[in-house]
């Protein structure tokens, strides 16, 4: 059986010297100027990322057909990182989470919105969805029920032509892609710090135990910075 054509994926994310992605300091400026050296064609961000958009809609306007918002401006100094066509933002939300959309639709950074769901999304989230106009795909995984991340991405590369992914997103999104095979590349901001979280997200978040010795991986460049900061970048094909 032929595999399905799936679009190239980097996984990107900051993290302290112990794991985590939260409970330290960060220079937004340089993490994403850094990221959007990568063309992408979709940026696929977990849902509780998106949930920082902006506080949800009311339940009164969620029932409403609202005009889509006007983009806001980019932030000055990143006009540069903004080419056209802009990458299409992807969230898998199967539990319809995310009730902001008005706020991310106002992005400036993304073309457009798709949604992962599952025949077991809740009705009344995909109806939203619509009268949002935001395109919502059935990813349904044929055992767990669950978001199929493969089906997502391939959908995404035979519909919109999306040939590569950069992520957005925490340690769940990327455990849930590792696990399922579908990284090609891991880039690691590495913060000189210890994060003061000790129970904060960690990088990496497996679904379930992984291999004997775990997922080897490649290294195939370093680049340092005068603070002491290390960006990774690594191959999963070790």
């Amino acid at each position: 059986m032929e595999r399905p054509v799936r679009p190239h994926v980097v996984v990107y994310n900051e993290a302290s010297i112990d794991g985590r992605v939260v409970g330290f300091d960060t220079d937004p400026s340089r993490y994403y100027r850094l990221g959007f050296r990568w063309r992408s064609d979709a940026i696929l961000m977990g849902s509780t990322t998106a949930l920082a958009f902006g506080p949800p809609e009311s339940e009164t306007d969620q029932q409403r057909i609202l005009p889509r918002p006007e983009r806001l401006p980019v932030v000055p100094g990143f006009e540069s990182l903004v080419t056209e066509p802009r990458p299409l933002l992807v969230v898998p939300d199967s539990r319809g989470v995310v009730r902001c959309w008005t706020h991310a639709l106002s992005q400036p950074w993304y073309r457009d919105v798709a949604v992962l769901v599952t025949r077991h999304t809740p009705t009344d989230y995909l109806r939203y969805l619509d009268r949002r106009g935001i395109e919502h795909v059935d990813a349904t995984g044929p055992a767990s029920g669950r978001v199929d991340l493969a089906a997502g991405l391939a959908h995404l590369t035979g519909s919109h032509g999306v040939r590569d992914v950069r992520t957005d997103g925490g340690g769940a999104l990327t455990g849930a892609l590792l696990a399922a095979g579908l990284v090609d590349e891991i880039v690691v901001l590495l913060d000189p710090v210890v994060s003061s979280d000790p129970g904060g997200q960690r990088l990496v978040t497996l679904p379930h135990a992984g291999p004997p010795g775990g997922i080897r991986l490649r290294l195939d460049d370093v680049e340092r910075f005068e603070d002491g900061a290390i960006l990774l970048r690594y191959a999963t094909n070790a």
